[in-house]
């Protein structure tokens, strides 16, 4: 499959869950993997679970796997479940996304990032000019959480990208000093921003 977004047909709107192991787990579980049940965002409901659709995850390769949806009786809305190893409608993992991110927004050139990660260049191209194209909303809502969590909001002089980063960082490690355990920083990043970190939506994470 060609890499970047991916999709179709799906809901309207994605709710992410933490999803502890690795995607080949979640792969080889399939319409059996075991799904909290969430709330819907917009009125705090319990959603019931539905029914599954298909989508593709790659990491070393790709991978056919089933999103089950839920469904707020009351709003009537229906919504992707999605494991917290994908961003919405990204072929990629999370952490193959942020490493390529973190590498480029650091001065690496794309090429050489696309080589390593065996990935097409187009599709790392892609992950930069989205992340640039969102690092000023993240930036924005990074920081409300890290005052929410009692953090220290670091000065906001340096490049936009680089802090959007860096804020992720800043906000992982206050909610580690509140919680018991804490998802990995990429990870940490798909929950916090329920999956539309790269999302080609303008409404924010």
């Amino acid at each position: 499959m060609a890499g970047g977004p991916v999709g179709g047909v799906g809901p309207p709107l994605s709710i992410v869950f933490e999803w502890e192991q690795d995607v080949e787990a979640y792969a080889a579980a399939g319409r059996a993997v075991e799904v909290p049940r969430l709330k819907c965002p917009s009125c705090g409901r319990p959603l019931v679970l539905k029914s599954w659709y298909p989508r593709w995850a790659r990491d070393a390769r790709e991978w056919r796997i089933w999103i089950r949806r839920g469904l707020c009786r009351v709003c009537g809305r229906s919504h992707g479940l999605l494991p917290s190893f994908l961003l919405e409608r990204r072929l990629d993992v999370v952490e193959v996304i942020g490493e390529g991110l973190r590498r480029s927004v650091a001065g690496e050139g794309l090429p050489k990032i696309a080589v390593a990660l065996g990935r097409p260049y187009s599709t790392v191209r892609d992950w930069r000019r989205r992340h640039r194209e969102r690092a000023g909303e993240l930036v924005g809502e990074l920081a409300a959480r890290v005052v929410e969590l009692g953090g220290e909001v670091p000065k906001l002089s340096v490049e936009v990208e680089r802090l959007a980063l860096g804020l992720l960082a800043v906000a992982r490690s206050a909610a580690a000093r509140r919680l018991e355990r804490v998802a990995g920083i990429w990870t940490f990043t798909t929950l916090v921003t329920g999956g539309r970190w790269l999302a080609r939506t303008t409404s924010p994470p």
